[in-house]
């Protein structure tokens, strides 16, 4: 009967982390569509990836290093791509 209990206990870890998870993946992948879009200029992208890293660590503290290590240089590649350096420089 424990094991049972432990198992549905697992379940419930299991799923609340999933669904961080998902959170994160959708609060990210909406950052990197609007970059995108090309609608924005630098410092509104730059403030958008930094938005978007607070709210991460509001997800996932314990995990910022990772997201970090994943994430900062997607968010930098995109803005180098999609987002047009201002004239002069």
């Amino acid at each position: 009967m424990d094991d049972k209990f432990d198992d549905t206990e697992m379940q419930t870890l299991l799923a609340a982390e999933e669904e961080k998870l998902l959170a994160l993946r959708e609060l990210v992948d909406s950052a990197c569509e609007e970059i995108m879009g090309g609608h924005l200029d630098r410092q509104e992208a730059t403030v958008l990836a930094q938005r978007v890293r607070r709210q991460a660590s509001e997800i996932i503290p314990d995990m910022m290093e990772t997201f970090d290590l994943i994430y900062k240089s997607r968010f930098e590649r995109l803005i180098s791509q999609y987002i047009s350096k201002p004239t002069g420089t």
